[in-house]
């Protein structure tokens, strides 16, 4: 059963990747290349979980099989997947010990047959513990997607409610918030978090609201009305002793009158003649007025005048204050202090009103001094009365204040009680779904012991029949070949090797020898009883990765003698010289050249990387592009990544230029390096010989080597981070190296336009 294609993939560097509808499907032999960094470890490891049968944790992908039956990343361990044999950096690291010991390769004996059908009938009962394991899962998957349904539902729901232009904290919220908030929920806590309606009105108004200015504090008018009561009480209850004219204490308003003329006619105005009648004035008449109005009453007068003024000035205070308008205080105060408002206003009125009362007894005394003025019953008003009322409003000033000072708290505040509640309210649905989902696990768990057993018993068992000496000696053998040198050896030791150098244990090993030593022992792994070659699926991932010219050619012999027989090969590789190998062996083969694509047993694939808006890596899948595929050089798709974008007609996102620079650097040397062999080092000195000998602009060679000496090193998201324009400069710095090859020499850069053409023309007519 062959692997058909990857329909989706989100997974490490992948970023939501879908097979594209014009790429065809995979075939039983494939080449995957792409440079460092363009996911091939991705893909390697994403099989090597088929092979292991351990379901995909990371990420989510879905794999689909020649038979249309699709297998996302948690069914991974689905016996009805085919078998998977993966070569990449993992199987190198873990074929190996530190002492050198490796597993060992398994054959069946002669004298194993009675030994073998126990494996068979262990093998069978394995099967149907694979099948009741299948069976859990999909109940677990279904218990798991109803709990997930739960958590999205609710997440959707509180995001609504509490994103805010007030807090970020919510635009984001999704099922996996809300199902860390039930987790750490309790029943006891769920019963004390559900709010009623007013409380969540009230919150979500909090949490709505735009910050207001801090209101100035609220202080209650300095009149003591008691005392005041008491000043007036004592003095208009005062008598005058005079010597008194009846005349004038039975008319105040006479009285007043003579009064103000006497003085008219007093001090510095002393005069014997009425000004108002021009006669004579007496002196006995002066006489018997001064002794009416004499200086007890004069000092009586200006006590009088004086404690008017006191209560105009306490009666001006009570009605010159101001209180705040409800409406600069928060919506949830407004209400509060609307009442405080006129709690105040009420006593402040009332003290008006006392105020004025006292003021009129003044005056009836100031009016007639030498009458009587009657008592009147005691105001229930009083200035502990406005002061009372007027700290209850300035407690909700300090609270709005408070409210202001630390806003962003006190929404985010709001948010949280709200979230509460809401998962508060959805608490016994989730209690009762995550219960399910616990009992599947369990009972999984449980299925899942079953199977080790069984292969522990049938391990057991194929450890009785081994052939040991045959398969390290040909390993042995196979290495002597491989390296050219018979210095290292497997010996056979217990159930595994021992890895010696001139008969001494090996403490260490070469990079390229523990490749050529893993690769020969997957390759002959191949062979073993567990695993069917010619229905199973072999991925091998930079199996040439350390190795030098010479080990290429024969672990590529080896790759293709061993894996011709394979159900489907697919091969990932950075190398293009091993590139051209396997692409001139794929050309070979029978049926490739066939016009119709879907007999053709070999496709090409190349991985390509970009870079996203928030600088994170992405990576596609798509066919290999023909210049690699027909040349002989990585030199000729380098020139047509660099043509192709300098002159692409729209212009892409800045970070689609990420890799430009690395790419056109890596043109520009090789291409420098083929004018000027003679020449090494650095960029700049074989640029200035350019100018020199072929009349270069010199501005062009500054921009050329601006981009390419920021953008090529390994601290090019450093300087790109503190220059975006030279992202922006990418197109046109392209341009001008074009320009500079097409300077240095025009046969070759039109040589490589024609090449360029031929291959756009053999794309377009491809089928």
């Amino acid at each position: 059963m062959k692997l058909k294609r990857i329909t989706k993939l989100r997974h490490r560097v992948f970023r939501d990747f879908v097979w594209p509808n014009e790429l065809p499907d995979f075939a039983r032999f494939n080449v995957v290349y792409g440079w460092n960094g363009s996911g091939k470890t991705t893909l390697s490891s994403l099989l090597a979980h088929v092979a292991r049968r351990t379901p995909l944790t990371e990420g989510e992908a879905e794999l689909e099989l020649e038979n249309g039956r699709r297998f996302s990343g948690a069914h991974f361990d689905s016996p009805d997947l085919p078998p998977v044999r993966v070569f990449d950096r993992d199987f190198i690291r873990t074929a190996l010990s530190s002492t050198g010991g490796i597993a060992p390769i398994y054959f069946l004996g002669e004298d194993s047959l009675e030994k073998q059908n126990e494996v068979e009938a262990l093998r069978a009962e394995l099967t149907a513990a694979y099948a009741a394991i299948a069976s859990a899962t999909d109940e677990k998957k279904r218990a798991d997607d109803a709990l997930d349904a739960l958590c999205v539902a609710q997440a959707k729901i509180i995001k609504g409610v509490l994103t805010s232009a007030n807090s970020t904290a919510y635009n984001n919220y999704d099922k996996r918030r809300f199902k860390q908030a039930a987790q750490a929920m309790s029943a006891e806590r769920a019963s004390l978090s559900l709010l009623d309606e007013e409380r969540r009105a009230r919150l979500r108004t909090q949490k709505d609201a735009q910050p207001k200015p801090p209101i100035e504090s609220v202080r209650a008018p300095s009149i003591d009305l008691e005392s005041l009561a008491r000043e007036v009480e004592l003095l208009v209850g005062r008598s005058v002793v005079a010597q008194t004219l009846d005349e004038l204490t039975a008319d105040p308003s006479l009285a007043a009158w003579v009064q103000r003329g006497l003085t008219l006619h007093s001090g510095q105005h002393t005069t014997d003649t009425c000004h108002f009648c021009a006669q004579p004035l007496k002196p006995k008449r002066r006489a018997a007025l001064e002794a009416h109005f004499n200086d007890a009453f004069a000092g009586f007068q200006k006590e009088l005048n004086a404690l008017a003024a006191k209560l105009h000035a306490a009666r001006q205070t009570s009605v010159s204050s101001r209180l705040p308008e409800p409406t600069r205080f928060y919506e949830t105060l407004s209400a509060e202090v609307a009442s405080s408002n006129e709690a105040v206003s009420r006593a402040l009125t009332g003290i008006t009103s006392a105020l004025d009362l006292l003021l009129e007894r003044v005056e009836q005394k100031r009016t007639n001094p030498f009458a009587a003025v009657p008592s009147v019953a005691a105001t229930p008003t009083s200035s502990v009365a406005l002061r009372d009322a007027v700290t209850s409003l300035q407690a909700l000033v300090e609270q709005h204040n408070q409210t202001s000072h630390r806003f962003q708290a006190s929404v985010e505040e709001a948010c949280r009680e709200l979230e509460a509640s809401f998962v508060a309210e959805a608490y016994p649905d989730y209690s009762q779904l995550a219960d399910a989902v616990k009992r599947a696990d369990e009972s999984l768990q449980g299925l899942r012991a079953r199977p080790p057993s069984l292969q522990t018993r049938i391990d057991a068992l194929e450890r009785a029949v081994l052939e040991h000496r045959r398969p390290a000696e040909e390993l042995t053998e196979e290495l002597r070949t491989y390296l050219g040198r018979d210095e290292l050896r497997f010996e056979v030791k217990g159930n595994g090797y021992s890895l010696t150098r001139h008969g001494q244990p090996v403490s260490n090993l070469s990079e390229g020898e523990r490749t050529a030593i893993a690769f020969l022992y997957f390759l002959k792994s191949l062979e073993d009883k567990t695993f069917d070659v010619t229905n199973g699926i072999v991925v091998i991932d930079d199996p040439v990765s350390s190795l030098d010219a010479n080990a290429l050619f024969s672990a590529f012999s080896y790759l293709k003698e061993r894996t011709t027989r394979c159900g489907q090969l697919i091969l990932l590789t950075h190398d293009f010289a091993f590139l051209r190998l396997v692409t001139s062996w794929f050309q070979h083969l029978p049926s490739q050249r066939s016009k119709y694509p879907a007999q053709r047993p070999a496709r090409l694939f190349q991985l390509r990387s970009f870079r996203h808006d928030d600088g994170s890596r992405a990576s596609v899948l798509g066919a290999l592009d023909p210049l690699l595929g027909e040349h002989e050089s990585e030199y000729h798709y380098l020139f047509k990544r660099v043509h192709d974008e300098a002159h692409r007609a729209n212009v892409p996102a800045m970070e689609q230029h990420y890799g430009m620079p690395s790419l056109a650097r890596r043109l520009l040397d090789t291409f420098l390096a083929f004018r000027f062999p003679e020449m090494s080092g650095d960029l700049t000195e074989r640029l200035d010989r350019v100018v020199d000998q072929h009349g270069f602009d010199a501005s062009k060679r500054m921009r050329i080597l601006r981009l390419l000496h920021t953008g090529s090193h390994g601290d090019t998201s450093r300087e790109l981070g503190r220059d975006l324009s030279l992202l922006s400069e990418t197109q046109p710095v392209l341009l001008d190296l074009l320009d500079l090859m097409r300077t240095v020499d025009e046969v070759h850069y039109e040589g490589l336009m024609k090449l360029l053409a031929r291959s756009e023309s053999t794309e377009d007519e491809s089928p």
